[in-house]
């Protein structure tokens, strides 16, 4: 009997199966594409670097991303063309994927969309209970029109503990009509301890990633965050900066 078990990161995979994570990789994980021109296409590489031949099936998925961080994938195959759809990549060898977004031209506003790269079960030789770890990959894809912003609204501002760890909770709105990453995004917060003792953290580029993760913001969303701070604040005195 074969049992499948479906992973959609691949860092939890590393977890479940170092040799069957490390086999694959997946690059650019993020790219932009604009409605219409050459800049409506990407092109995306998967080298499988095991031992074994693995197929793989790609679908697009419109991404929406609650105040939590949890996501929810529509089918938006319709939205563009996909060469190769399914393709089975050989061991030691790349294979790139042609996106390009075929969708409404006209947009106000960015939208994301995830190109999910799903590895396809195989069925195995011979008789036996066996497991086969299945992984994702899904590639962050913004299609973002020409003359749109993002605007980082911080609000909700309150001291908090998480799992023993101090730290700030805060809700992130994005104003704007573009996409942006809090997780990649300049940060500035200023604040007095408890101990009355002046707090700063001075965050630039994709520094925050290791506190909060990439923190994918759409125009019109929100985000609420905890950044731990090691030391408690005093919460009147917490003053927040973020430039996208």
């Amino acid at each position: 009997m074969i049992r499948f078990i479906s992973v959609l990161l691949a860092a939890l995979a590393l977890l479940l199966n170092p040799t069957v994570s490390q086999a694959a990789r997946v690059s650019p994980m993020i790219v932009e594409l604009e409605p219409m021109g050459r800049s409506s296409v990407a092109r995306i590489e998967l080298s499988n670097d095991g031992d074994r031949d693995i197929p793989y099936e790609v679908r697009m998925m419109l991404g929406e991303i609650s105040e939590d961080g949890e996501l929810t994938f529509t089918p938006a195959d319709d939205k563009f063309l996909v060469f190769p759809a399914q393709a089975i990549v050989e061991a030691k060898s790349q294979q790139v994927f042609r996106i390009q977004y075929v969708g409404e031209p006209e947009l106000a506003q960015s939208e994301v969309y995830y190109m999910s790269i799903q590895q396809v079960p195989v069925a195995f030789e011979g008789s036996g209970s066996q497991v086969q770890v299945v992984v994702n990959y899904n590639v962050l894809v913004n299609v973002v029109p020409e003359g749109t912003s993002a605007q980082a609204d911080v609000e909700d501002i309150r001291v908090a503990i998480e799992e023993g760890v101090p730290g700030i909770k805060l809700s992130l709105s994005n104003t704007g009509s573009r996409y942006f990453l809090a997780g990649m995004a300049d940060w500035k917060i200023t604040a007095t301890a408890e101990d009355g003792t002046p707090f700063l953290i001075d965050y630039k580029k994709d520094e925050m990633t290791r506190k909060i993760g990439v923190g994918v913001v759409g125009p019109g969303r929100a985000r609420n965050l905890f950044i731990p701070t090691d030391v408690t604040l005093v919460e009147d005195s917490i003053r927040i900066e973020v430039e996208p």
